[in-house]
């Protein structure tokens, strides 16, 4: 068939034949990623309950000055962020930063908005590779244990999606290594933000 003749063929085949092509691709293409489900939280609303029973740990090392690092892994269903405030208040964290990879489902992070003063909070209902996780453990203006976590994720497509982790669960683990120091960190609270910021200048 000649390209002349090729381009008359097109032409003269009705706008319903064509629709119905268009309809027959987009049958058979993969749907889209997921938009994530948004909701908006004042930073002390970040703070959510959750369990991990699972989650096991393990000393591995204490160094001269005090140092000490940990292994801590969490199994299916654990939650993240629970797991390691918990591990923070059985171990009387001071101050400590870790990083960890595994995979995960049905996480939420958040982008914080400074003109709201508010978390911009985006949570996906799927299962997801953890790429990198990594944050801190210092004390809170009332002195608790205050975790913050940052990661990115990896979708099905191979997309990178993260942010400030609200909470996530393991699917079908996550492993983490923290490193524990005996000297306390403290964070302020910044009027500015609502948020509690770390100052190192700040003993008590």
């Amino acid at each position: 068939m000649s390209l002349a003749f090729s381009s008359v063929f097109v032409r003269r085949l009705s706008p319903a034949v064509l629709a119905l092509g268009c309809l027959s691709c987009a049958a058979q293409s993969p749907p889209g990623p997921s938009a994530p489900v948004v909701r908006w939280l004042r930073p002390s609303e970040t703070a959510t309950p959750g369990r991990a029973p699972g989650a096991k740990v393990r000393l591995l090392s204490t160094q001269s000055d005090g140092a000490k690092t940990y292994v801590l892994v969490l199994s299916r269903g654990d939650q993240v962020q629970a797991a390691i405030v918990a591990f923070a208040k059985d171990h009387q964290v001071l101050d400590a930063h870790f990083s960890a990879i595994g995979a995960i489902r049905d996480p939420e992070v958040a982008w914080f908005d400074e003109s709201r003063k508010q978390f911009k909070a985006m949570s996906l209902h799927e299962q997801m590779e953890v790429l990198t996780l990594s944050g801190d453990i210092t004390l809170g203006v009332d002195g608790q244990p205050v975790v913050h976590t940052h990661l990115v994720l990896a979708r099905s497509d191979g997309e990178a999606w993260g942010g400030h982790l609200i909470e996530a669960t393991a699917s079908p683990t996550v492993e983490l290594y923290v490193t524990t120091y005996p000297e306390p960190l403290y964070k302020r609270l910044d009027p500015a933000t609502d948020l509690q910021l770390i100052d190192p200048s700040l003993e008590r």
